[in-house]
């Protein structure tokens, strides 16, 4: 474990450094979320309440495209839900972030499998969502039993889409990979 933290921290090291860019023509609406890419009536967002319940599924009706019931843990918070309308889809790597950290110039098409990728997605608390917002770690960090893992999706994620982190980001993905143990 040490070794894969020690490389992380040599991947994160080596990202490009930058300022956000003008972020003034962010338009949310080019970063098409909750697609339906198998054509089966559940949306990404579906998808994933579906896959990570930890009961069985309850949909709001017969043709199973909106789930209504099920359990899940908020990673951020430590809660549990089950309703879905009490939670939100997270996107890790907040999807105005990645605009200002090098995705502003990605083809329509990226920027939607960006914004539908399950590995960019949690379930979370609806109100934590929104305390989050488009923060980055320097900003924003969930409670501390959940933060190494968190590090970890967003190095994985900035070094998948080549995001160019903003130092102070990076900083403190940095510190929380060195105080990261074995589990």
């Amino acid at each position: 474990m040490q070794l894969f933290l020690r490389i992380a921290l040599l991947c994160l090291a080596s990202a490009a450094f930058s300022q956000p860019l003008d972020a003034s023509d962010y338009q949310r609406k080019e970063w098409r979320h909750w697609e339906d890419f198998d054509g089966d009536c559940q949306n990404a967002r579906q998808e994933l309440l579906i896959a990570q319940s930890q009961l069985q599924i309850g949909f709001t009706n017969t043709r199973g495209c909106t789930v209504a019931t099920g359990q899940w843990l908020d990673p951020y918070t430590g809660l549990m839900f089950n309703k879905a309308s009490d939670v939100d889809i997270d996107h890790v790597i907040p999807l105005k972030y990645a605009h200002d950290h090098g995705g502003a110039s990605w083809s329509p098409l990226l920027k939607k499998l960006f914004a539908n990728d399950p590995e960019n997605l949690l379930i979370v608390d609806d109100g934590e969502n929104q305390r989050k917002s488009a923060k980055g770690p320097a900003d924003y960090l969930p409670r501390f039993q959940y933060q190494c893992e968190y590090a970890n999706k967003w190095q994985g994620l900035a070094r998948k889409y080549e995001l160019q982190l903003a130092h102070r980001d990076t900083l403190v993905l940095e510190r929380i990979l060195l105080n990261c143990t074995e589990t």
